[in-house]
C-alpha cells in the first residue's frame, strides 16, 4: 500500500490512530480530499482488525445511482419493484462478521442515511419490500471528503448519523502537505510501473523529482500514481527527466503559479522559470523560445544573462 507509506510525522501518527482504532469495535470516520487514501486505509483498518478474516465490502456511494443505493445497501425481496424477480442481500448482509466501509456517505439520500442510522443503533434492518427482520454484524467505517461540519450545517449528512460515525475521526492531509513523502511515493509507484508494463530499468533524475515536489498535485496521491506512470512509458531511456513529466507540471500552470505566489517568488523570478520551461520545450531552440515568449531573440538573450546564477 504505496499511498501509505511515508515519512511524513503527521501521517506516521494518524496511521498509530489507525491500529489503535482498529483493534476496537468504534465505528470510524476518515475525512480527506479526494485521493488522499481513505479507500486504502479503510482496507488497512479492516485488516488490522479482529474482523480480518471476514468479508471487506466496500460501497462507492457517489458511483452508484441513488434510485438504487437503498437496494444496493439493504438488499430486496422479489416483488419488491418491478425488476426484482427474485431476492437478493444487500451490502449490509454480505459484510456481515467484516468490515463495511461506505465511501463518500454524503451522497447517501436522507431516507437511506436514517436506515444506516438504524443498523448502528439496532444492527437489524428489512431488505426492500421484505418484512423479515435481519440482524447484522458489521464494523462500519464511513468517509467523506467534504467537511462534515458543513455537511451537516448543509443538511447533506444527518447530525445524529455524523455522531454515530464519528467516534473515531481520522483526517488525511493532501499530498502537498507532504512533502518528505513525495519522492518516497514516487519511487514506488516507478517500481509498480516498471513491473506492470514490463519496462526496462528506470530512474527519476534530481531535476524531476524536485519539480514532483514542487507541483502541488490537487489530485494527490492518486494523480502522482497517474503522472510517474506516464513518465515512465514516455521516457525513451532510464532516465526520466523534467522534459518526460505531463506538461501540467510546468511552471505556466496555473496550480504551479499558485504555488510561486504562495511561496512569495518575485515577478522576476517566475519569469525565469517560465523561460527556462520555454527552452526545455524547444530543446534549447533559442529562436523558437523567443517566438513562443513573443519577443526578440536578442531580448531572451539578455534575460538569459541577466538570470541569477
Amino acid at each position: 500500500m504505496p499511498n501509505l507509506v511515508t515519512r511524513c510525522p503527521d501521517v506516521q501518527e494518524l496511521l498509530a490512530l489507525a491500529e489503535r482504532a482498529a483493534r476496537t469495535e468504534a465505528n470510524i470516520l476518515l475525512t480527506g480530499e479526494s485521493g488522499t487514501g481513505k479507500n486504502l486505509l479503510a482496507r488497512r483498518i479492516h485488516d488490522r482488525s479482529s474482523r480480518s478474516t471476514g468479508p471487506y465490502v466496500e460501497v462507492p456511494c457517489a458511483n452508484l445511482p441513488a434510485e438504487l443505493l437503498e437496494s444496493e445497501l439493504f438488499g430486496h425481496d422479489r416483488g419488491a419493484f418491478t425488476d426484482a424477480h427474485q431476492d437478493r442481500p444487500g451490502r449490509f448482509e454480505h459484510a456481515d462478521g467484516g468490515t463495511l466501509f461506505l465511501d463518500e456517505i454524503q451522497e447517501l439520500v436522507p431516507e437511506v442515511q436514517a436506515k444506516v442510522l438504524r443498523v448502528l443503533d439496532e444492527k437489524r434492518f428489512e431488505r426492500l419490500g421484505g418484512h423479515e427482520t435481519l440482524e447484522i454484524d458489521a464494523r462500519i467505517v464511513a468517509s467523506t471528503r467534504e467537511d462534515p461540519a458543513r455537511l451537516v450545517a448543509e443538511g447533506r449528512l444527518r447530525e445524529d448519523l455524523y455522531y454515530r460515525l464519528n467516534v473515531v475521526r481520522i483526517h488525511l492531509p493532501p499530498l502537498r502537505e507532504r512533502g518528505p513523502d513525495i519522492a518516497l511515493l514516487a519511487s514506488h509507484f516507478l517500481e509498480r510501473a516498471v513491473r506492470r508494463h514490463r519496462l526496462g530499468p528506470k530512474r527519476l533524475v534530481a531535476e524531476a523529482i524536485e519539480r514532483l515536489e514542487r507541483y502541488p498535485f490537487p489530485g494527490n496521491v492518486r494523480e502522482l500514481e497517474h503522472v510517474v506512470e506516464s513518465a515512465a512509458i514516455l521516457a525513451s531511456g532510464e532516465e526520466i527527466g523534467v522534459a518526460d513529466l505531463p506538461a501540467e507540471l510546468g511552471m505556466g500552470n496555473a496550480a504551479m503559479l499558485a504555488v510561486a505566489a504562495a511561496e512569495g517568488l518575485s515577478l522576476a523570478q517566475v519569469e525565469q522559470a517560465y523561460i527556462r520551461e520555454v527552452l526545455r520545450r524547444t530543446r534549447g531552440n533559442k529562436s523558437a523560445a523567443a517566438r513562443i515568449l513573443g519577443i526578440h531573440r536578442k531580448t531572451l538573450h539578455d534575460k538569459l544573462r541577466s538570470e541569477p546564477s
